[in-house]
């Protein structure tokens, strides 16, 4: 289980600290990887997630592979998929860690689901596909995996949640047409909570829904600045984090959902605003990391508080 709020699966905070009266005010780059990464250089850097001892995995989309860094943000080892078709990436977008310490890409290129271990070892592979069902899953993207061992991902042309049984055969459906708490609308990241709850970033509809594991709506954050929420992720004070891609902007709520602050694009500690961020994560001792996109690289930053 993953135990800060930066992984792509089940939240929990690293460290009981105590929660600050205000939220911070800016950002300040502490390090940036970019460049040259095990022999190859990063090339639209996109999903993360964090596993259960401060590991960082990143998609590295434009070199089609997976990379492995330790806790100290050491790069250790990448991984492009085993065998001809079968484990080979296409077009890898999201990824998580599950319970047992699993990792779980999708790949919107084939349609499956990849499954490695914490060391990037191929385990194998989920298809999806359902011959019930006639409407194609088109194009996976956000994933998440409750302790039951439940899958949701998100079905983003068919604006819909598939769900997935222990066996990987597809269960149900959530925010389809109809659904309680309407339609989604271009859901992209997924994210489970210690709860087993699910944020979904519903990208068009400019807003986080968060359901139950019985996929039962609990409630959605909304506000004027969201814009185009394409992550999420939960700190160490149980504040939720969201990262708007057109902007460049990350967004602060607090556990309430109320809106406490916007960041960026602009970050202390670079000349360069953020460019098509895709997603954020948050270290073991509350760093936040950031897949610039645009920029192919990730910046690991600390928050300021209390500046004029």
């Amino acid at each position: 289980m993953c135990v800060t709020g930066g992984c792509s699966g089940h939240q929990k905070a690293a460290t009981e600290e105590a929660t600050p009266s205000l939220p911070p005010a800016a950002l300040l780059v502490e390090q940036q990887i970019i460049g040259a990464v095990l022999g190859k250089t990063l090339k639209s850097p996109t999903a993360l997630a964090v596993g259960e001892r401060g590991t960082l995995y990143l998609i590295d989309a434009g070199n089609k592979r997976i990379v492995w860094f330790d806790a100290r943000l050491t790069p250790v080892r990448d991984f492009s998929g085993e065998g001809g078709t079968s484990g080979r990436f296409s077009e890898p977008t999201h990824l998580t860690v599950d319970a047992e310490g699993t990792l779980w890409i999708t790949d919107s290129g084939r349609r499956v689901l990849v499954q490695c271990s914490d060391k990037l070892e191929y385990v194998g592979e989920v298809e999806l596909k359902d011959d019930q069902e006639p409407q194609e899953l088109v194009r996976p993207a956000g994933i998440a995996v409750t302790d039951f061992g439940e899958i949701w991902v998100a079905d983003t042309d068919n604006n819909r949640i598939v769900v997935l049984d222990v066996l990987g055969q597809v269960d149900h459906f959530v925010g389809d047409f109809t659904y309680p708490g309407g339609a989604l609308r271009r859901p992209s990241k997924l994210l489970s909570d210690r709860h087993d709850n699910i944020y979904v970033c519903d990208t068009d509809n400019r807003r986080i829904v968060i359901y139950n594991d019985r996929g039962s709506m609990v409630r959605e954050i909304k506000h004027p600045a969201l814009e185009d929420p394409v992550a999420v992720a939960i700190d160490g004070h149980g504040w939720l984090w969201t990262l708007d891609q057109s902007s460049g902007k990350v967004h602060c709520f607090n556990q309430e959902g109320h809106y406490l602050t916007a960041l960026g694009p602009i970050v202390s500690g670079s000349d360069q605003p953020l460019v098509r961020p895709s997603d954020l994560a948050f270290t073991p001792d509350g760093r936040l990391v950031i897949s610039d996109t645009g920029n192919n690289r990730l910046l690991i930053c600390q928050f300021l508080y209390g500046i004029e």
